[in-house]
């Protein structure tokens, strides 16, 4: 409907442009019919004008009518009446070209305004949903691998990571009330309140700071893309917390963020990529 109307009004100009070349053409034909008259000569061409001119010159002629003798030619001032006429519809069309331009420009703000406020209204809508939809994710689970740290693998330093990871274990019970279930060589946790994430990041960052002999690998993945839980676990990445880009993407609806994310990097999985992320504690 919008380009038919653009096209309706490039038209209108199109037609008033016509109108101003017919314009044109009237005054030379009046210019001609008159040297015709005034030399009381017979062109036959003109008589299929010569109705429509001389209509004209009739309104012309009840305008002003006037005529006066210059050596032995009557010249007749109906003439001069019918060109005004003529020049005066010629800028009459030119008022209408700009009137129309005028009037293409306002129909193009207003329409670009509509269009604006419909796809600021869409976006709103779109945001709310996505925002709604996103906040329903909840239930979230945290995986923990473990390995002792280089410096502390040597044999004379005898340290035993079973008994670090009950240490781990311990404390992790301490602070959030959770027992873990044994999951791919390491420890699951399963939580169902991510706007709170940040109180669980907090126990994990203390990990990852410690001092203790052993360092982690951590995990964090929302909903229940065990897959993609088991692609992240793969990396290895001790000494970080790392999540897909689902979990990042999922943070930034919580009402608060204690912690920032940060892009790890692309990592090839099979015939898939995976977009790694991982959190950050503020300098």
């Amino acid at each position: 409907m919008h380009n038919l109307i653009l096209k309706g009004f490039g038209a209108l100009k199109s037609f008033w442009h016509f109108l101003k070349i017919v314009c044109v053409f009237c005054v030379i034909l009046l210019l001609l019919f008159w040297i015709q008259n005034l030399t009381h000569s017979n062109w036959s061409w003109m008589t299929f004008f010569a109705p429509f001119l001389t209509g004209l010159l009739d309104i012309a002629n009840s305008i002003y009518s006037l005529s006066f003798n210059l050596w032995g030619a009557e010249f007749e001032l109906k003439y001069i009446s019918a060109l005004i006429i003529l020049v005066a519809l010629y800028f009459c069309m030119n008022l209408l070209i700009m009137l129309t331009s005028l009037l293409e420009a306002g129909y193009k703000s207003t329409h670009f305004i509509c269009k604006k406020t419909q796809e600021i209204a869409f976006n709103k809508k779109m945001q709310e949903k996505i925002t709604k939809e996103e906040e329903r994710i909840t239930n979230y689970v945290v995986t923990i691998h473990t390995k002792i740290k280089p410096k502390f693998s040597h044999k004379e330093l005898n340290v035993d990571i079973n008994k670090q990871n009950e240490i781990m274990l311990e404390f992790i019970k301490e602070k959030l009330s959770k027992d873990p279930i044994a999951f791919e060589g390491g420890y699951m946790y399963s939580f169902n309140d991510f706007n709170n994430v940040d109180k669980v990041l907090e126990i994990l960052f203390k990990l990852v700071k410690g001092t203790a002999p052993i360092e982690q690998a951590i995990c964090i993945q929302v909903g229940d893309n065990l897959q993609q839980l088991q692609k992240l676990i793969n990396l290895q990445y001790y000494g970080k917390i790392i999540m897909a880009a689902d979990t990042s993407y999922r943070y930034r609806f919580n009402k608060t963020h204690r912690y920032k994310t940060s892009q790890v990097g692309l990592f090839q999985n099979d015939d898939k990529t995976i977009e790694v992320h991982e959190f950050e504690e503020f300098l």
